[in-house]
């Protein structure tokens, strides 16, 4: 059963672009039990009631009485105008945990896909805890980049898709990126791994729903099995 949760908004911090993080503190009840990569549902005021939007919780379960959100603000989105109208202290409602998005064997290598905010659930994994990964993140440009600092511990391949060189990244930093899409940047450090060898490791996809899907179908075309990929789409 989905549980109902008081929150208030404590900051809002623009990170790149029209992408804020949002950190809210829970009011009633005091913790929020969730497991790393799902989601809570937004309630936003309509008319005279509420509509729900999903929102992937960016921040540790270790982290119980705070909530974290990784939101790009949509003009004229709901959800996203609702969030941007926000002023501290302002007390929000949220209802869950939801959703399948989660790490299913932490003993098996895990390849975690993602472009965008879909690094939202992603981190919410990675701040919990895990061994054996690599993550491969798309993003357009160097100046695109955000939470930096804090996702290079990670050891991340940012993948750029529209830069031509990586000169316009730090030479001390280069070995975090790539040129080209996600996917090109998988092939390039998996590309001649076998079928056998590809279905010991667990993939996780997350970003738009046209990228999640060109990724997942480009897995089930070398012979990865559907158990295997893991999705989350918006």
């Amino acid at each position: 059963m989905l549980t109902t949760y008081k929150t208030k908004l404590t900051e809002k911090k623009l990170l790149v672009n029209n992408v804020y993080i949002f950190y809210f503190d829970l009011v009633e009840p005091q913790e929020l039990d969730f497991i790393a990569g799902q989601y809570l549902m937004l309630k936003v005021p309509k008319d005279t009631g509420f509509v729900s939007r999903l929102y992937s919780v960016a921040s540790s379960p270790k982290a119980r009485s705070k909530l974290e959100l990784v939101v790009e603000i949509i003009p004229n989105g709901l959800g996203s105008t609702y969030l941007d109208n926000l002023s501290i202290g302002q007390e929000v409602q949220f209802t869950g945990p939801g959703g399948v998005f989660i790490v299913n064997n932490l003993l098996r290598k895990k390849i975690f896909l993602v472009t965008g905010t879909g690094i939202a659930p992603v981190r919410s994994m990675l701040l919990d805890g895990m061994d054996n990964y690599e993550l491969f993140w798309g993003l357009k440009t160097f100046e695109g980049i955000y939470l930096y600092d804090e996702i290079k511990v990670f050891n991340p391949k940012i993948c750029l898709s529209r830069e031509k060189t990586l000169d316009v990244v730090p030479e001390a930093d280069r070995k975090y990126f790539d040129l080209g899409h996600v996917d090109t940047c998988f092939e390039k450090r998996f590309g001649s791994m076998g079928e056998d060898e590809l279905n010991q490791i667990e993939f996780y996809l997350c970003g738009g729903r046209s990228v999640v899907e060109s990724l997942r179908v480009g897995l089930l075309a070398k012979n990865v099995a559907k158990e295997n990929i893991h999705f989350e789409k918006f």
